[in-house]
């Protein structure tokens, strides 16, 4: 099979002009040196924008340049979960953690289901020993890394095999992602972050698939989205069940918590219009999106038959800038040129 990128015709056009102008002064806002615009849209690249430079090498970015895009991760490592439950690896979504783990007071009440969703009720660590118990399971909905944690201890404990190395048998060399990958040495193409004092850094840690060092170019995430778009089957061809992606992009939040937010395998979905949704108020329902701290984001469409992404490499939210008002914005600004093109064809 070829590259996926080659799968996709291209077409250019003036049309996200807006767009762009809307993700360079956001760019500027948050004072990220580079920032970069991919979609996607019934198969056809309509949309792609690189703009400015890569603070450890001065070097103007594009299409090759991989951005770190920390907690977007997650739909990764939500993707191999779904794979070992398909396989019977994992026995449900709503097997205990216990079953897996041990018994522990900690883990009491706590399914996989809870901690694909943020539901856990734990508080945050980044390993076992840390994570405290705050509330009980399924009663609230948190945002932080003890769940994942405890999943990735899961995972390795089932498959023998990390996040890492299961998405590239399963998913990477079969799409020949050549810019998707957990670092470890720096190269050319690795995006270094922006930090609050303007210091490039890039963070490389280990290849495992659980830790924040995972680095996408903005047309292979974009490509991530259009793989979950079309169920897994990329022309001709079903490169991973149908039925994985229908566990990762369903909506898997406990019912109780219906008026929160609403998550599949970590993508974010927006079906109750949830005041801290990072959906914006004109994406329509059905779609589901998942961020990273740098303010990447990627958006898939269904109603509209896309996917967007944006990129930048900052961390930090300056004063005067609203981190979820501008994810919501950028949701909208894709949406109000999409809606215009389906109507149109």
């Amino acid at each position: 099979m070829n590259n996926i990128q080659e799968m996709l015709t291209r077409r250019e056009s003036a049309e996200f002009n807006e767009l762009y102008d809307y993700v360079s002064r956001v760019k500027n806002q948050i004072s990220a040196s580079a920032s970069s615009v991919f979609i996607i849209q019934r198969s056809e690249v309509i949309a792609e924008k690189y703009d400015g430079i890569n603070p450890l090498s001065l070097r103007k970015i594009n299409e090759k340049t991989r951005f770190n895009v920390y907690s977007v991760r997650k739909s990764y490592i939500g993707l191999a979960v779904a794979l070992l439950i398909y396989e019977g690896k994992i026995a449900s979504l709503d097997e205990a953690v216990s079953t897996y783990l041990g018994e522990n007071d900690r883990y009491n009440g706590i399914t996989i289901r809870h901690l694909v969703t943020h539901t856990h009720g734990l508080g945050d660590g980044d390993d076992q020993q840390g994570i405290t118990k705050l509330h009980p399971a399924g009663t609230v909905w948190d945002y932080n890394s003890a769940g994942l944690s405890l999943l990735y201890s899961i995972i390795l404990k089932v498959s023998g095999s990390t996040v890492n190395e299961i998405l590239t048998e399963h998913a990477f060399k079969p799409l020949h992602y050549n810019e998707t990958g957990w670092e470890t040495e720096s190269c050319l193409n690795l995006m270094g972050d922006i930090n609050q004092i303007n210091e490039p850094v890039i963070r490389l840690e280990d290849e495992t698939g659980f830790e924040r060092n995972l680095f996408v170019s903005a047309r292979e995430l974009a490509h991530w989205g259009y793989l979950h778009l079309k169920r897994g089957r990329i022309r001709e061809e079903q490169i991973l069940p149908q039925a994985i992606f229908d566990m990762t992009t369903a909506i898997q939040t406990p019912e109780s918590l219906k008026n929160g937010p609403q998550n599949g395998f970590f993508w974010f979905r927006n079906e109750n219009k949830y005041e801290l949704s990072e959906l914006g108020e004109e994406v329509p329902a059905g779609s589901y999106q998942i961020l990273g701290a740098s303010g990447c984001a990627c958006l898939v469409i269904p109603e509209y038959d896309a996917v967007a992404v944006r990129m930048y490499n900052k961390i930090g939210n300056p004063s005067g800038y609203d981190y979820l008002r501008d994810i919501n914005n950028f949701g909208n600004e894709v949406c109000a040129v999409l809606a215009k093109r389906f109507q149109e064809k």
